[in-house]
């Protein structure tokens, strides 16, 4: 039974928001956060009831510290700086270097791996909705990074007994993004009453989900055994359109921004909509947050949190 859970990167966007969701199932949850892009605010609310180890995960001895007497360990560490397609060497080097030990220090424990992978991994969409079985051709660096992880997971899996589950996440949203996605950017224009920019013909498209229904997915898969082993795309039910969206955001808002088509600035043309049939079936989920909800439980944050994004 798992009890004691290590979240790597857990004071930062995904990982703050995992780490509330697993103190209120009843575990007892331990961080470890270099605070390289994680933040201390981030844990404010949690902060009496968890365990924090300051250190990278590109050192060996800090990883085995943390992951020491843990039943799981939660991968979310990623430099924010690759998202933003940093091309830095180094960065690189610790990420593969960082999860090698995370590896390691889970198969020292015979502890679950939940590796939080990225839809990233599928490239270009060459069928809709793009299920498990696409071909995985990233893109990106940052996709092709997790790609890299999930296969040092299949890898040590088969010849070491690694015990893990890989999560593709598909466009997490939510308070405390440190990224400044396009929901965020959105929804910063409008409540400045600023103008909207649609980069393209906003036809392009996304399955944004919100992080709370990404906590809630994380914290089943602990609950369910014959989940060890899987693949499983973590995401919304619905995709939906830049200028949608745009539409959505200034109707939230009640903002009196302009929405403006840039058609000549450079658009990845990319149409995502997420099968999420296979993470249903295994673990029951269901996504309870529609994009509405989400957009408005964000930009009350945001108002609440005006000077997050001067930081």
């Amino acid at each position: 039974m798992i009890k004691k859970i290590l979240v790597t990167g857990g004071a930062g966007f995904l990982g703050s928001h995992l780490c509330e969701k697993l103190l209120t199932e009843g575990y007892q949850v331990r961080i470890l956060d270099s605070f390289a892009s994680g933040r201390e605010s981030n844990l404010k609310n949690i902060q009496k009831n968890m365990q924090l180890v300051r250190g990278s995960i590109s050192d060996e001895s800090m990883v085995n510290e943390a992951c020491c007497g843990v039943d799981a360990v939660i991968h979310t560490a990623f430099p924010m700086t690759i998202r933003e397609r940093d091309l830095n060497s180094g960065l690189v080097s610790d990420v593969l270097t960082g999860f090698f030990n995370v590896l390691k220090g889970a198969l020292n424990n015979n502890a679950l791996l939940v590796y939080i992978s990225s839809i990233a991994v599928y490239g270009n969409q060459l069928y809709t909705p793009i299920d498990e079985r696409h071909p995985l051709e990233p893109v990106l660096l940052h996709g092709a990074l997790k790609l890299s992880g999930e296969n040092f997971c299949r890898v040590l899996t088969k010849s070491h007994g690694l015990r893990a589950v890989i999560l593709r996440v598909a466009d997490i949203y939510g308070p405390r993004n440190t990224r400044i996605s396009v929901p965020i950017r959105f929804l910063r224009q409008s409540l400045k009453n600023e103008l909207i920019s649609v980069y393209g013909d906003g036809t392009q498209s996304r399955t944004y989900t919100y992080v709370g229904d990404f906590t809630d997915a994380v914290a089943k898969v602990l609950s369910v055994p014959a989940v060890e082993g899987e693949i499983l795309n973590l995401s919304a039910d619905w995709s939906i359109s830049m200028y949608e969206l745009a539409q959505m955001v200034r109707d939230i808002t009640g903002s009196k921004s302009e929405i403006r088509m840039l058609k000549d600035a450079p658009v990845e043309d990319r149409k995502l909509l997420i099968d999420n049939r296979k993470i249903k079936q295994f673990l029951d989920f269901k996504p309870m947050f529609s994009m509405r909800q989400g957009l408005f439980l964000t930009v009350e944050w945001l108002k609440e949190n005006p000077d997050f994004y001067s930081v």
